[in-house]
């Protein structure tokens, strides 16, 4: 009875510790990042839609969960192995010309 307790509390802490790691906080309560010098593939909006970002160049990593990895620059498109169903939205792919 206890090791059943104690299985369902570490997941359901896992899953707590999970699910914040993809929170995003309120856009104006932070600040940017710097961007660099030179974005060569533009620049897009991180993931949580606040800031501005380098674009992914080609053949970079992209994707990802709510495209934590990047999103591809002008005239890119983020290539993924997994087809349509909810591998896609999890894997990161690669950014390939259009």
């Amino acid at each position: 009875m206890v090791a059943k307790f104690f299985l369902i509390t570490l997941i359901m802490l896992g899953v707590t510790l999970s699910t914040t790691a993809l929170s995003c906080r309120r856009c104006g309560t932070y600040e940017c990042p710097p961007l660099p010098a030179d974005c060569p593939w533009g620049t897009v909006k991180d993931p949580c839609f606040c800031c501005l970002v380098c674009a992914k160049g080609l053949n970079e990593i992209c994707g990802g969960v709510w495209n934590i990895s990047g999103k591809c620059g002008e005239g890119l498109k983020c290539v993924k192995d997994g087809g349509s169903d909810i591998r896609s939205f999890i894997e990161a792919g690669r950014c390939q010309k259009i």
